[in-house]
């Protein structure tokens, strides 16, 4: 995870720059107001630094989470001080900042008594957790009741109960056009990508290539169709019905690799039992 915690810092750094470049006179006073305001003073900078992360959960940005962390972990902020400067985010902002600490925010912590930014995700489920879900899949698939009310509802299901992922849907190939995808049921913002040629961004290329895609920085990716700014990964995977494509599931998240072997396993689970749906 230290290659996510560099490229994010190279990133801003690059993005700095390119905003100083073009900034007029009040954007560069509000950088230098930026870097002053964090140095010690009457109060340390690591005291700074917590405040800064609880503004930044409070208000939900992601990437302002992501560097106060950091910034925090290299003042030496312990985890004991962490978890007191998220209760705080708690009270201020409630229930709605339990996410980000629990599935997105990278954890302060000790790699072998080393100190160094080595950033994960807390609330990713396990293997067990899997199965528990797995489960549930089950139970909900082979519920009485239509078809896609049911394949709506596991989109709902996979959305709701695993924090990562941000964006589930299912791609079916549409029986009225050649090798294309047409959006079928799914949870989470809308997408304007209702009909995708095969070969087209991630999702085509699964259909074309009968394989699942495991994007774990969509960045990187030059075939790739951007649904929301929001989306840093990606993973499709093949759903077959007697052999044959009948379509795909495809899962968007709002971090940067947080798909692991566990994820592929469970989902291509997940496939199996869906594609009785359709």
């Amino acid at each position: 995870m230290e290659d996510r915690v560099t490229r994010f810092k190279a990133e801003r750094e690059q993005l700095n720059e390119i905003v100083l470049r073009y900034a007029g006179v009040e954007t560069k006073r509000f950088f230098s107001l930026d870097g002053q305001v964090y140095r010690d003073g009457a109060l340390p900078r690591k005291v700074k630094e917590l405040l800064g992360l609880v503004s930044s959960l409070v208000l939900r940005c992601d990437d302002c989470v992501l560097y106060h962390l950091i910034q925090c972990y290299d003042e030496g902020v312990t985890d004991a001080e962490l978890q007191e400067a998220l209760s705080i985010a708690l009270i201020v902002g409630g229930s709605i900042t339990i996410p980000p600490p629990a599935a997105r925010l990278p954890r302060v912590g000790r790699d072998e008594g080393r100190r160094g930014v080595a950033p994960r995700f807390e609330g990713r489920l396990t293997m067990t957790d899997f199965d528990a879900l797995l489960n549930d899949v089950k139970a909900l698939v082979r519920a009485g009741g239509a078809h896609r009310e049911r394949a709506q509802a596991l989109c709902n299901l996979l959305r709701d109960r695993v924090d990562h992922y941000d964006w589930v849907g299912f791609y079916l190939v549409d029986p009225a056009a050649e090798r294309a995808l047409v959006l079928g049921p799914y949870a989470g913002a809308p997408t304007e990508h209702t009909r995708i040629p095969f070969g087209k961004g991630i999702c085509g290329q699964a259909a074309e290539t009968e394989a699942t895609f495991v994007i774990q920085d969509v960045s990187q990716e030059t075939n790739y169709l951007a649904c929301s700014v929001h989306v840093r990964s990606e993973i499709v995977l093949p759903m077959f019905k007697d052999g044959a494509l009948i379509g795909e599931l495809d899962i968007d998240s709002h971090v940067i690799a947080p798909f692991t072997d566990a994820d592929e396993r469970f989902l291509e689970a997940v496939c199996a039992e869906a594609a009785t749906l359709f």
